[in-house]
C-alpha cells in the first residue's frame, strides 16, 4: 500500500452518531415546526374582512331532532347538522340551523333577515340568491336582532339595513371557504 493511500485513510474521520443524526433531527424539527404553525394559524382569529370568525364546532351529523351542544353564535357558523342541506333557494319559512349549517359546511352563504325589523321588498334578496344559484339560501329569522345576517363557515356578519354591495362582496370572499367543496 502506497504511502499516501495509508495517509488518507488515517485522515478520514469516520461518521460518529451524533454527526449522522443531525440532519434527520434537523429536517424532522424544521418538518415539525411548519406544521405547529400552520395548526396555530389556523385557531387564530383572522383578521380584517367582514364580520366575525367564531371557533370551528366541527361537522358531526345528528338526527333531525337531537340535542346538541349549543352553537357558539347566533345564528349558527359550523357545528352539529342533519345529514341533508337545506335546498339552495329563496324560502318564505324559517329555516332551523341544523339545515342551514350543512348548507355553510358544503361552502354556501345563507342570508337571513328579519320580517320584523324589514318591511321592505326582499325582490333584491331574490335577485342576488338568483346570482349564485348553488351556493345561497334566502330566508327569515325572527329572532334575529339585527336587520340581516349573513352567514359562512365560521363566519357571520350582521347589517342593519339593505347593502347589496356589502352582501355580494361577502359571498364573493366568503363562499366555498369551507371543509368540504362543491361546485358552484
Amino acid at each position: 500500500m502506497c504511502a499516501t493511500h495509508r495517509f488518507n485513510n488515517q485522515h478520514k474521520s469516520a461518521p460518529t452518531p451524533t454527526r449522522s443524526l443531525l440532519w434527520p433531527v434537523l429536517v424532522t424539527g424544521a418538518v415539525g415546526l411548519m406544521i405547529g404553525l400552520a395548526v396555530w394559524s389556523k385557531g387564530q382569529p383572522e383578521t380584517g374582512g367582514l364580520g366575525t370568525v367564531y371557533a370551528n364546532q366541527g361537522q358531526e351529523h345528528i338526527a333531525v331532532d337531537a340535542k346538541h351542544a349549543a352553537y357558539n353564535s347566533f345564528p349558527a357558523t359550523s357545528g352539529p347538522h342533519v345529514a341533508e342541506p337545506q335546498p339552495w333557494g329563496v324560502f318564505g319559512d324559517e329555516v332551523p340551523d341544523e339545515k342551514l349549517v350543512h348548507n355553510l359546511e358544503h361552502g354556501g352563504v345563507v342570508i337571513q333577515y328579519n320580517p320584523r325589523l324589514y318591511e321592505g321588498s326582499i325582490d333584491s334578496l331574490i335577485a342576488i340568491q338568483k346570482k349564485y344559484p348553488n351556493k345561497t339560501v334566502v330566508a327569515p329569522n325572527r329572532h334575529l336582532k339585527n336587520t340581516f345576517a349573513l352567514t359562512a363557515w365560521r363566519r357571520l356578519y350582521t347589517l342593519d339595513s339593505l347593502d347589496e354591495t356589502k352582501i355580494t362582496e361577502f359571498i364573493e370572499k366568503y363562499k366555498n371557504r369551507a371543509p368540504e367543496h362543491f361546485p358552484d
